[in-house]
């Protein structure tokens, strides 16, 4: 079974909003707090050319779960999705086999697209991680598309996605989109410039180069998780893009600062991103769980220092 790549393509925008999984006191998956946190997300706006969801990604347990269960949290997020909501799915594993493995069962599911990482253990060399997903494409066809995932942090071991590697993936029919990191704002706009109507770009500089990326190339979208506790405002500030509302746009997305003050504060300090994440959930009112070993959750005296500001904020609770 074949999908139009190039509808998918044009429904993979807007705010891409991280599912943060979430598990019973057990630690396993709970499935129906998952789909109400599905739900939630719709409700708030985030639907078809608005936004799509990454279930599971990165900030979101991927790592943490097994295979079995990256497979359950594929399928109950794209049921209560359905035809309303595109659903990307998080791959990140270095056995290729495995990789397209879970790329089928996300087709199967009803999912739209892969975001897929470049192996994580070993150095590579950009024609390595042509090779990976030149490699995956051809097993799994254009049953489902794929999103590259650029990841400059890891420089070191050859993470990085380049524009003459950018140049080889535009040859790999089920590339469709690139989650775009880039470190030097000058290259960004090269390659958006170059490919933004080859691939679906995705920002991902936490909405710092959001703006530049509309104004140069019209990137199809961003990741940014506060959508995943407060769907609206993300829904607004896609809004405001499309409109070239830019002024305005950021004005609005100085609203979240306190908020992100916070939680890079302490991370640095040494507490887990997914559980700060968990606790705005709980503020919302929403089921979140627990976060899984070594991890643990913020402290009591954190959490209602972080309810304070996001009672300040205005952040609105779960009707």
């Amino acid at each position: 079974m074949s999908i139009d790549l190039e509808e998918i393509k044009g429904i993979i925008r807007g705010p891409t909003v991280s599912v943060k999984v979430p598990f019973n006191d057990n630690n396993e998956l709970n499935v129906e707090a998952l789909r109400e946190y599905v739900q939630f997300i719709m409700d708030g706006g985030i639907t078809n050319n608005e936004g799509n969801i990454l279930c599971p990604g990165g900030i979101g347990h991927l790592m943490s779960l097994s295979h079995e269960e990256n497979k359950l949290a594929v399928k109950t997020g794209a049921e209560v999705a359905g035809n309303k909501l595109a659903v990307v799915v998080g791959v990140n594993t270095c056995n290729y086999r495995e990789a397209i493995e879970l790329s089928l069962n996300a087709a199967e599911a009803g999912a739209k697209c892969v975001m897929m990482t470049p192996p994580f253990y070993y150095p590579l060399t950009q024609e390595d991680i042509y090779r990976w997903y030149k490699v995956i494409a051809e097993e799994i066809g254009t049953k489902i598309g794929i999103q590259a995932y650029d990841q400059p942090w890891n420089t070191y071991i050859g993470g990085y996605i380049s524009l003459p590697l950018m140049a080889k993936l535009a040859t790999i029919e089920s590339m469709i989109s690139i989650k775009y990191s880039c470190g030097v704002l000058k290259d960004y706009i090269t390659a958006l410039s170059l490919y933004s109507k080859r691939f679906a770009f995705i920002d991902n500089s936490g909405t710092y180069k959001t703006i530049p990326a509309q104004v140069h190339g019209k990137a199809a979208g961003y990741i940014n998780h506060d959508g995943a506790f407060w769907p609206e405002f993300e829904a607004k500030y896609w809004s405001l893009l499309k409109q070239g509302k830019y002024e305005e746009a950021t004005k609005w997305h100085t609203k979240i600062d306190p908020f992100e003050n916070f939680f890079r504060g302490n991370i640095a300090k040494g507490d887990f991103y997914i559980a700060i994440h968990k606790a705005a959930l709980e503020y919302v009112g929403l089921y979140a769980g627990l976060v899984r070993p070594p991890f643990i959750d913020i402290s009591k005296e954190k959490k209602e220092k972080l309810f304070g500001i996001m009672e300040a904020i205005g952040i609105p609770k779960k009707r």
